[in-house]
């Protein structure tokens, strides 16, 4: 350390204090300064603790932190970081990593280095998700996520050893046979499906307030028009009046909707790409469809010329404010009128299945493979890029036509 006198601008007498240190990239030789007011011992003292702090500060800065100090939190930080600037992955993509980060800091305390996380720890985090009873493919999710943060870690931090992430098992739920058949009857039968969306009208009927006017009318169109047509229940919401081919009968599936800020309209609910390249298509509209389009177009052009609070975005399937319907209040209402069935003797017949609009997605499905047509038309339709999907319910609609099948060549009779 050395110093130099000097006077200021107020004609004090001062004295700036330096000392050398070696930048950790350049590999240069650079110097901190600290001014004091005198030039004893003490004064001496204290500018050595001032510069070595400085010091530390501009070493941190340019390093980050070494693999000594990084914490779980901060190494999970620096990833993600990464990722979003260089994955070219779609905004929708980008939250959910954001939302596994999030989850694993929640169980990593804040405090915690990376460096002493060895298999134990990172197993007994999944036993924990495992016993929140998350889903095997949300853990995998994790799990993947855990494998790039550490990796990052070895090759920005030089962590040696993360070959134990190889040993790190996923843990499994024992399926029910109840599981199987749920996933597997994941769709709506016709009768089933008209049942659901009159016993929807006759509980809006029930509640005829207002604020529930553009609900009542709209879910329910929602139900039918995704029923017919197969779309994700993202793409749906981010249909636009220009997507809609009125001549043609066609309709352009080029996005999915993102529940966040756009901040073009400061709004909620902002159109992205669609879940993959094979997403992205054009399909032919029945002519209920068509209705169905025309009959919203012009609600939203009355509540655009006669509510105030009514932003026209372009959206076809909006909510009072013209922004996307959100999808947890169509969930609800099929949840609602499911219970309302169970629960209304007027309904012999019960929907004894959990309805989300990933049902409807389904059932859509499940009614092209009855009426014979082939499994690429349906996954082309649908946007379906592996036909495992489309085949888990394909492969059960047809099963059930082939025992019909059976069933009426048993009632033919060739000798009487």
């Amino acid at each position: 350390m050395w110093s130099e006198q000097f006077t200021d601008k107020n004609g004090n007498i001062k004295y700036r204090f330096y000392e050398k240190y070696k930048d950790p990239l350049s590999e240069k030789w650079k110097r901190v300064s600290v001014v004091m007011n005198t030039n004893n011992k003490r004064s001496q003292k204290e500018a050595l603790l001032r510069l070595e702090r400085k010091i530390k500060e501009k070493i941190n800065e340019k390093s980050d932190k070494t693999l000594t100090t990084l914490t779980f939190h901060t190494a999970c930080d620096a990833w993600l970081e990464v990722y979003t600037n260089t994955s070219g992955m779609k905004h929708t993509t980008i939250l959910e990593k954001r939302s596994i980060v999030n989850a694993i800091k929640s169980l990593v305390p804040k405090e915690d280095l990376i460096r002493n996380y060895k298999y134990q720890q990172i197993q007994d985090l999944f036993i924990k998700w495992h016993k929140q009873e998350l889903s095997h493919s949300t853990l995998i999710s994790y799990k993947s996520v855990i494998n790039r943060i550490f990796k990052h870690v070895s090759n920005v931090y030089g962590l040696k050893d993360i070959s134990f992430l190889n040993d790190v098992k996923v843990p499994k739920k024992a399926k029910t046979i109840e599981d199987i058949e749920s996933k597997r009857n994941n769709y709506l039968e016709l009768d089933e499906l008209k049942l659901l969306i009159k016993a929807m009208h006759d509980l809006n009927a029930l509640n005829t307030h207002p604020s529930k006017r553009r609900n009542n009318m709209i879910i329910p169109l929602i139900v039918e028009f995704q029923a017919l047509n197969g779309m994700r229940i993202a793409e749906l919401l981010a249909i636009k009046q220009e997507n809609i081919d009125f001549k043609d009968n066609k309709l352009l599936i080029n996005g999915s909707i993102v529940w966040s800020i756009d901040k073009k309209d400061n709004a909620y609910g902002q159109k992205d790409t669609t879940k993959n390249d094979g997403s992205y298509r054009k399909i032919s509209l029945n002519k209920r469809s068509m209705e169905i389009l025309n009959k919203i177009v012009i609600e939203n052009k009355k509540s655009k010329q006669w509510e105030d609070n009514y932003n026209d975005r372009g959206f076809i399937f909006t909510n009072t404010i013209g922004n996307p319907l959100h999808t947890s209040k169509i969930n609800e209402k099929l949840a609602d009128t499911v219970q309302f069935i169970k629960d209304n003797d007027k309904y012999p017949k019960k929907i004894n299945k959990r309805i989300t609009t990933h049902t409807l997605r389904h059932t859509h499905i499940s009614t092209l493979s009855q009426l014979g047509i082939s499994l690429k038309a349906i996954m082309e339709r649908v946007g379906h890029t592996d036909h495992k999907t489309t085949l888990q319910v394909y492969s059960h609609v047809t099963e059930k036509m082939d025992k019909d099948l059976i069933t009426k060549l048993d009632e033919i009779s060739l000798t009487s």
